[in-house]
């Protein structure tokens, strides 16, 4: 089975806990962080699509504090439960 684990940063994907929407240039910024998100489904469809199983964490996902729970979403994704 192929694997792929994409990290999404917050900002530029628009994560719901800790994205930011910037006042100067609104327009063009969610723009292009809705578009980053449209293109993220588009890619998870396309991989699935060819076998490939997606995982996708976000960058805040990746501090300490949430190791715990971040290594037990890897082992479930890895089948090692």
């Amino acid at each position: 089975t192929r694997l792929a684990v994409m990290v999404d940063g917050c900002f530029w994907h628009g994560c719901p806990k800790h994205a930011t929407w910037p006042k100067q240039h609104a327009a063009f910024w969610r723009k292009k962080i809705l578009g980053n998100r449209r293109r993220d489904r588009e890619v998870n469809r396309l991989l699935r699509r060819a076998g490939w199983r997606v995982l996708r964490i976000w960058e805040h996902e990746l501090a300490r504090p949430h190791e715990p729970q971040l290594f037990r979403r890897l082992k479930r994704f890895l089948g090692e439960r």
